[in-house]
C-alpha cells in the first residue's frame, strides 16, 4: 500500500503586499512539522510542491528536517491553488453588482474595526465567492473553472501514482484547494461540499491518502498533531 500525505502550506501573509511568503509563525509551523516527522521515524521517498513561496518554503522546512537535499524537492504546477482570489481581486465589483449577499459581506469586511473581525468578515465574503465558483453561477474567461482546476489537481494525481512504486510514501505541499480537490476524489462528493470540507483545512495540517490498484482512498483528515499548542493553529 503506497500512500500520498498533503501538506497545506504553513500560515502565509494574509492582508500584506507580499501574501506568498510564510509568517514567523508560519516559518515555526513548519519547522514543528520537520521535527515532528523526523522524531516519528516518519521518512518519505519523493516530495512534490505547488509552485507558489509558501508551498516551497514550507516543504524546505520539512525537506531539511529530514536529512534530505532541497533539490529532492520536485516542482508541480498542478497544485497551484485554484484562482479564487483572482476573483476577489479583479472582479468583486461586478459579483457584488449580480449578488447581493455578496455585496453584504464584503460591506461587513471593509468597515470591520480590528483585525480579528477584518480576518472573519473576509473569511465569509472569500467563502461566499468560492461557492458561486464551484457552483459555476458565473463564469469568468479569465479564470480557471472548478471543472478545469479539478482536472488539473487529478492530473497532477495521476502523474505521481504513476511514478510511484509499491509502497512508496510520497508527501506534497499545496494549498486548500488542491486538497480539498483531492478529497473530493477520495469521497466523490459535489464541488459545493469540497470547497466546504476545504474551509477546515489548517495551515500545515497533514491530510493522507493510500492507493493502490485504481483505488484512492482516505485515511486522515487535518491532522495537526505535530503542532501541540492549539494557539498556533491557523486558517489564514
Amino acid at each position: 500500500m503506497s500512500t500520498i500525505a498533503f501538506v497545506r502550506h504553513a500560515q502565509a501573509s494574509l492582508f500584506q503586499a507580499d501574501y506568498d511568503r510564510l509568517s514567523e509563525l508560519g516559518h515555526s509551523q513548519a519547522s514543528q512539522l520537520g521535527r515532528f516527522l523526523t522524531n516519528q521515524g516518519l521518512s518519505f521517498d519523493a516530495f512534490y510542491t505547488g509552485p507558489g513561496r509558501r508551498h516551497r518554503h514550507t516543504a524546505e522546512s520539512v525537506v531539511r528536517a529530514q536529512g534530505r537535499p532541497e533539490q529532492s524537492i520536485r516542482n508541480m504546477p498542478e497544485f497551484d491553488e485554484n484562482q479564487v482570489d483572482r476573483l476577489v481581486t479583479q472582479h468583486l465589483e461586478s459579483i457584488s453588482d449580480e449578488f447581493p449577499e455578496v455585496a453584504r459581506l464584503d460591506q461587513e469586511f471593509r468597515s470591520a474595526t480590528n483585525a480579528s473581525r477584518r480576518q472573519q468578515a473576509f473569511a465569509r465574503m472569500f467563502a461566499a465567492v468560492a461557492r458561486l465558483w464551484a457552483s459555476d453561477r458565473s463564469v469568468w474567461p479569465d479564470v480557471e473553472t472548478a471543472a478545469a482546476f479539478r482536472g488539473r489537481v487529478n492530473g497532477g494525481i495521476d502523474q505521481i501514482i504513476d511514478r510511484a512504486d509499491q509502497g512508496q510514501h510520497i508527501l506534497v505541499f499545496t494549498s486548500v484547494g488542491p486538497i480539498a480537490a483531492a478529497m473530493q476524489r477520495a469521497l466523490s462528493c459535489s464541488d459545493s461540499v469540497a470547497v466546504d470540507l476545504g474551509w477546515r483545512i489548517r495551515n500545515c495540517s497533514l491530510t493522507e491518502f493510500v492507493f493502490s490498484e485504481g483505488r484512492f482512498t482516505l485515511d486522515r483528515f487535518n491532522s495537526m498533531s505535530h503542532l501541540c499548542d492549539r494557539g498556533d493553529w491557523t486558517y489564514w
